[in-house]
């Protein structure tokens, strides 16, 4: 028996509500209860929304560490000695 596709947009929302160790937790029990075959497609489901959730989580990481890595200590100095010879520069103009 096929889930109806509104079935699919539910359980998808469903997914994309749940944590990540929350939606680990439900794949691998899941897995312990393989059955029929829409609970197959709904493990796929979930497996491919976990990924998503790595996904995003890992471009949250590598964007902080850019904004971390960007304002690092030398980074602030030469922002700051370009800005006073910016402000010298249209001083003397």
């Amino acid at each position: 028996m096929r889930p109806e596709p509104d079935d699919l947009q539910i359980l998808i929302s469903k997914y994309r509500a749940m944590g990540i160790e929350e939606l680990e937790a439900s794949i691998d029990r899941w897995d312990k209860e393989n059955g029929c075959p829409s609970q197959n497609q709904s493990l796929d489901i979930a497996k491919k929304e976990l990924e998503v959730k790595y996904k995003e989580r890992q471009e949250q990481i590598d964007l902080l560490t850019k904004s971390l890595t960007s304002s690092s200590r030398i980074g602030r100095w030469i922002s700051s000695f370009k800005s006073v010879i910016n402000q010298f520069v249209d001083f003397k103009n």
